[in-house]
């Protein structure tokens, strides 16, 4: 025990000097600012105008193209852009049999089948990020997942002299695990993320229950969504005079996809997002409820680049 009236020894008194700074630049979450970067999945059916939300992001943007129906949204659209689609020459065309004594097709010889969307991308985002190319983007946008997880399910049958083949277990495992390690490195960029994706709805043969899930491979079905701010469904709806109604979910439904959720305060459960005029004059849509988000009393943002 150390006497009351003592002098503190030098080494207690820096240590409790350091503990008092280090409480003092800790931060708390009563004073964190609104981050103008948001990771946002929008899933829906083909359609339900996950591609037009590009229209209406705010800042400038950077888009990796896997869906050969982009373009034919995004035309006109003040976006950069990246198409990475399989090569025609890539394509195997040949028929397997699988009945005792059946037959399947012959690949040509010397012709050689090698998928390599993913290679190329995985190659081309890596020298991106190592030149700071995303530094002068607000917005890194990949349409869609969807796509993107079947030219990794490409490759992983190329590499194992199975391409063309049916895919097994294992290599959803593999295909879902690596996707898993490339977006935990993607999510931790210093820029917003814009993702697309969508479900699939089958009946359980134990259950009897209509399940939904994310069309995801293995594990990138579950942990992809826990790297998104937001995870929201795209729908449609009737509007007015026969008019289709675009809108997205922020709450799960019992009965639909369990993933959706939102970090944005004050949202409705159904949020009209409706694009109300392209090009320039553009409005509406996600941008408009980013744009509420900003402008929650009390927070301090971050301004976008103009």
């Amino acid at each position: 025990m150390l006497d009351k009236h003592m002098e503190e020894p030098l080494l207690f008194k820096r240590k409790r000097l350091d503990f008092w700074r280090m409480l003092a630049e800790m931060p708390n979450a009563k004073d964190a600012t609104l981050s103008t970067q948001e990771r946002i999945l929008v899933a829906g059916k083909t359609g339900t105008g996950k591609t037009a939300q590009i229209w209406t992001l705010p800042g400038r943007k950077f888009a990796y193209i896997f869906d050969p129906n982009s373009m034919s949204t995004l035309r006109g659209c003040n976006v950069d852009y990246e198409e990475f689609y399989p090569d025609f020459l890539e394509m195997d065309a040949t028929l397997k049999g699988f009945n005792k004594g059946s037959k399947s097709d012959v690949p040509r010889a010397g012709k050689k089948l090698e998928p390599k969307v993913y290679m190329k991308w995985i190659d081309d985002i890596n020298a991106k990020v190592e030149k700071g190319f995303f530094n002068d983007y607000d917005w890194l946008i990949l349409d869609s997942l969807t796509f993107l997880s079947k030219s990794v399910m490409d490759r992983q049958l190329f590499i194992n002299n199975r391409y063309g083949d049916i895919e097994e277990l294992g290599d959803y495992r593999v295909v879902g695990s690596k996707m898993a390690d490339v977006f935990g490195s993607i999510s931790s960029l210093p820029i917003s993320l814009y993702c697309t994706s969508h479900f699939t709805t089958f009946q359980d043969e134990k259950t009897k229950k209509i399940e939904t899930q994310l069309m995801l491979p293995g594990k990138a079905r579950n942990i992809l969504p826990l790297m998104f701010t937001n995870v929201w469904l795209a729908q449609t709806a009737e509007g007015e005079k026969g008019t289709v109604k675009y809108e997205i979910r922020t709450r799960p439904d019992p009965r639909g996809l369990q993933d959706v959720r939102s970090s944005i305060q004050g949202l409705q459960t159904i949020e009209d997002v409706t694009i109300r005029g392209f090009g320039d004059l553009a409005s509406g849509g996600i941008g408009a409820l980013l744009a509420r988000a900003r402008q929650v009393p009390g927070s301090k943002v971050t301004q976008l680049r103009p």
